[in-house]
């Protein structure tokens, strides 16, 4: 059994996620640029990634820790992050709903303890 996962904030775990990119890549690395591309290819490659990072905390809900991904056999958290891409709708006024998924599945992916 593993022990208990300790609940981040998202501004939280941004931050130990920016540390970790720091430490494992370099400072160059977190700091560079994108290539240009269009609005819709960036918000595609975000909730691409973020879909990565969820694959990372969990790998198969039936052996999931958090009881909700265990019942419906699909992660809670992937099922929050396609919500959010079939909305479209973003709550922050700065962000858009690819990067607030993004954050989430950080988020998640910190605060799994993986």
């Amino acid at each position: 059994m593993r022990e208990p996962v300790h609940q981040l904030t998202i501004d939280a775990a941004m931050a130990e996620f920016q540390a970790v990119v720091r430490e494992e890549l370099g400072e160059s690395f977190a700091r560079r640029g994108t290539i240009p591309r269009t609005p819709e290819q960036r918000e595609d490659s975000l909730f691409h990634f973020a879909e990565f990072m969820l694959s990372l905390a969990c790998p198969d809900p039936r052996s999931c820790t958090d009881q909700r991904c265990r019942r419906g056999v699909v992660c809670r958290h992937y099922a929050h992050v396609q919500a959010k891409r079939s909305s479209g709708r973003n709550s922050h006024p700065r962000r858009t709903p690819g990067a607030e998924a993004l954050r989430y599945a950080i988020w998640a992916y910190m605060s799994s303890g993986r």
